[in-house]
């Protein structure tokens, strides 16, 4: 369970980086429309598509590193589970707003 839940971190850390790059080379505009609830806000592709992708990486990376030293010395807890659902929770919600943005502005471009 401990090898599963960091082989599922990171794949959906990859699919959410090479969703990203992926629609980027699809997308040929220096604008990027991401739908608000109450807005619109205008960015570049590379922000728009790839800004919470980096973040999310960025405090994953350090948490996988650290789990993976000490993985043999957790005892797999409700808080444990809790923190990895969580994890999963977040990158499914990135790819999902990936996959948003791309749609709206194939939407309106094309």
């Amino acid at each position: 369970m401990k090898l599963l839940s960091l082989w599922m971190s990171l794949f959906f850390m990859l699919t959410s980086w090479i969703i990203g790059f992926y629609f980027i080379s699809i997308l040929y505009t220096p604008t990027i429309i991401i739908p608000l609830p109450n807005h619109f806000l205008w960015t570049n592709e590379y922000k728009g598509l790839l800004g919470l992708t980096a973040i999310l990486s960025l405090l994953t990376i350090p948490l996988l590193t650290y789990y993976m030293k000490k993985r043999n010395s957790f005892v797999h807890t409700q808080k444990l589970s809790t923190a990895f659902l969580i994890n999963f929770t977040a990158w499914l919600l990135t790819i999902a707003s990936q996959l948003k943005i791309v749609a709206y502005n194939l939407g309106i471009c094309h």
